[in-house]
């Protein structure tokens, strides 16, 4: 006798259909939440190493302010009234702040002799007077940017997802090299006693992230409060204190 050919009921087929289903919604969830931790460290990721790289460029560039080629030559004579070592600008209320640090290069007469570069990363000759201006502007990818300015052409974006930036100066008043009060660019009574400056910087990541909460708090720079900026991206402040070692001890 031929054997009877059996198949799946309609219930059997639609229970089937129905774990599979769930099986592929939990493995959908899986794989998202995967990618949406992995694009959140990457950017996390990024932002470091943006601070990385600004923190090694100010601190430089902070360091080597009012450096002179020749040691001998009086300072007020290589960083005259107007040109001094360091100088900046209050940019008022939220708006980012900019500063200025002037120095000299170093060589042997015939060329530089590579120890001594610009914020763009320009050699510096021996008795040439430099200057790096730091500020933040709009960048390549339409977010703020940290910008040097080392006044030959324009300004060049070295530190990208730069949300804003606050100076304060410390000033030497009693002539110890020693900073005796932090105050802003217009509070300075004379830039020739600033001995050190306290830069903070408010970073972001690049792209926004559905994987973390609502960005909806404030950020205190230097006693400036910014925000909220109502988004999702991850943000960071850092505060970095720098002297300039050719006036401290």
């Amino acid at each position: 006798m031929p054997r009877k050919n059996s198949g799946f009921t309609l219930i059997e087929l639609m229970v089937s259909m129905t774990i599979g289903l769930l099986l592929t919604i939990v493995v959908a969830n899986l794989f998202l939440g995967s990618r949406a931790t992995y694009q959140t460290t990457d950017e996390t990721s990024r932002m470091q190493e943006n601070i990385r790289y600004a923190y090694q460029l100010l601190t430089r560039t902070v360091h080597i302010g009012g450096y002179r080629s020749s040691p001998n030559t009086r300072l007020d004579q290589v960083f005259t009234a107007g040109n001094q070592a360091v100088t900046g600008t209050e940019g008022g209320g939220t708006v980012p702040d900019s500063f200025t640090i002037r120095y000299q290069g170093s060589g042997t007469g015939a060329g530089a002799d590579g120890s001594i570069v610009n914020c763009q990363g320009g050699e510096v000759d021996a008795g040439v007077v430099v200057l790096s201006t730091f500020s933040i502007g709009v960048g390549a990818n339409l977010g703020n940017a940290l910008f040097c300015d080392n006044g030959v052409g324009a300004p060049v974006e070295v530190v990208s997802d730069v949300d804003n930036m606050q100076i304060l100066y410390g000033e030497d008043t009693n002539a110890d090299m020693v900073a005796d009060r932090y105050v802003v660019a217009t509070s300075v009574s004379n830039f020739d006693n600033v001995v050190s400056v306290r830069a903070s910087l408010l970073f972001r990541t690049t792209n926004i992230s559905s994987s973390v909460l609502r960005d909806t708090g404030t950020y205190d720079l230097n006693g400036t409060v910014v925000g909220p900026f109502n988004d999702t991206r991850i943000r960071r402040v850092v505060t970095l204190n720098l002297n300039l070692r050719n006036r401290t001890p």
